[in-house]
């Protein structure tokens, strides 16, 4: 990648001038230049004194050309044998991302309860979870995606679902739901036994419809199959008490977290006997980490911030070996207009996700589930996502690649090798530059999403190589010019990128609209 260019020819110079080895960044930066470092800032002594000599050693770069701005920053502007050589790179079909080096990653996500439909909570980690599983792989993983089933018999929720299925509770259930337990025609009073055939019930229709969203598990967790039946539960007991981790006051079991940082020591047996969500986490995580994973991604709601830190506690006092993150999705509100409506189980007003997918078209719910970071409260705005206009991100983004295609498809010429580009005179023509300099950043925006999980990043790039197209397209003329050839080889390659991008985000990148 031409950053990684930059910063080798920095690194060279700072080992020359300073002798020193600094922790630097190279990052796309537009507002002076191509790319940016606070190299000079990091270092020793004066920043500008820095600065300056670093820029009068990188002068020499046939690559780039050097400047300073504020109190230090390095910026960077590639000349065209650094477009050409960022072109030469995401042309070459032999190139792959290695960040990865194949090593193996579990991400888990969506993980709901199996005592309800999917609602638009849920939809974030599940697009958020399948994308970042995509980013992941792209880099160079062995990514393997898994969704954990609350189905244990023993489980609170499932007893509840089991009392509500029976009539003895207060119901939260859809009236699908309901028509679905009356199907089962349930002539068993033991609530423990129905809630479990009920959740059977929710959770394969919950399966069918994530399927059906594009989203594949490589497999489905079943707490009751893999751990309660085979009584691992039991066993992780016998096993903490053996290590001295865990001790019996007030008829519960408590686990010695405060020994390792906890505010307190924390149950994990109640004192009716019933195992705790955080004894099943870590008889999962155990579970987890004896598959030999590098690292483990976890994916939880709003609901579980406060169970993180104990987790975490949990892999330390266990020394389960491999990475553990642990990313916190958080709530979605619905925007219609200028009303905001919060999901409410309790009230009743449950928007279930296939509504949301069904009424607005599986693209327009991805792109706008993740055009937001993960850790921020999301307004989803309905009637914006049901624009068919520029003003809607996803309609602006994908009307761009279909006239990528239009125009590809009225040229009568067929060769597009990139060659032709770096060939030419085109990278002089300013519109051309900003295009062609937003097409060698994508493989720099994969790798830096797969490092800090931003998918949002991506929205923002497709938009913005839409944005760049656009302009292009207005003001240079493509079809019978003199350079058409290579105009059309550059076009046919904005094309390919942007459709890589909305494939990593799940969207579809239509050739008509």
């Amino acid at each position: 990648m031409i950053r990684n260019l930059i910063k080798k020819e920095i690194e060279k110079a700072v080992k020359k001038l300073f002798r020193e080895k600094v922790d630097f960044v190279v990052s796309i930066d537009g507002r002076f230049g191509d790319y940016s470092s606070n190299v000079a800032i990091i270092l020793k002594g004066d920043p500008k004194e820095n600065a300056e000599k670093i820029k009068s050693e990188l002068n020499k770069s046939k690559f780039f050309s050097t400047s300073i701005a504020g109190p230090g920053f390095l910026n960077f502007t590639l000349s065209e044998k650094g477009l050409v050589a960022g072109l030469t790179y995401i042309c070459d079909s032999k190139y792959k991302l290695i960040l990865g080096k194949g090593r193996k990653v579990q991400v888990e996500f969506i993980s709901a309860n199996p005592t309800g439909e999917l609602h638009i909570g849920h939809g974030r980690s599940a697009f958020y979870g399948d994308a970042l599983a995509n980013v992941l792989t792209a880099v160079g993983y062995k990514v393997e995606r898994e969704y954990f089933v609350n189905d244990s018999r023993e489980s609170t929720q499932i007893k509840e679902l089991g009392k509500t299925a029976l009539g003895k509770g207060i119901s939260y259930l859809t009236e699908n739901l309901k028509k679905k337990i009356q199907e089962l025609r349930i002539k068993n009073q033991d609530e423990s036994e129905v809630g479990y055939l009920v959740a059977k019930k929710i959770q394969k229709d919950n399966e069918k419809f994530i399927k059906k969203i594009g989203i594949k598990f490589d497999k489905w967790f079943s707490e009751e199959k893999e751990l309660h039946a085979k009584k691992v539960f039991e066993k992780v007991l016998e096993m903490l008490k053996k290590k001295k981790l865990a001790y019996e006051k007030d008829r519960a079991i408590w686990l010695k977290t405060s020994q390792f940082g906890d505010e307190e020591d924390r149950v994990i047996v109640r004192s009716d006997g019933a195992v705790s969500y955080f004894l099943s986490d870590i008889a999962y995580h155990i579970n987890k980490f004896g598959r030999k994973y590098d690292k483990v991604i976890d994916i939880w709601g709003a609901d579980h911030h406060g169970h993180v830190k104990r987790m975490m506690i949990a892999k330390e006092m266990l020394k389960l070996k491999g990475d553990l993150e642990i990313l916190i999705s958080q709530l979605v509100t619905l925007k219609k207009g200028e009303e905001l409506q919060k999901l409410s189980k309790r009230k009743g007003n449950v928007i279930l996700l296939k509504d949301l997918v069904e009424d607005l078209g599986l693209d327009a719910v991805r792109w706008f589930y993740l055009q937001k970071t993960l850790s921020t409260h999301m307004e989803f705005d309905l009637d914006l996502a049901k624009e068919q206009s520029a003003k809607n991100p996803v309609y602006y983004v994908q009307y761009a690649g279909a006239r990528m295609s239009s125009i590809l498809a009225k040229s009568e010429i067929r060769s597009t090798k990139f060659e032709t580009i770096s060939k030419s005179e085109i990278l002089k023509i300013k519109l051309v530059r900003n295009l062609v300099l937003k097409l060698i950043q994508f493989s720099e925006v994969v790798e830096d999403t797969a490092k800090d999980y931003q998918v949002h990043r991506l929205t923002t790039y497709a938009y913005e190589l839409a944005s760049e197209f656009s302009q292009f397209y207005r003001d240079v003329k493509v079809i019978g010019s003199e350079n058409e050839k290579e105009l059309i080889a550059l076009v046919a390659l904005t094309r390919n990128i942007l459709a890589k991008t909305l494939k990593l985000l799940g969207i579809s990148a239509p050739e008509k609209m």
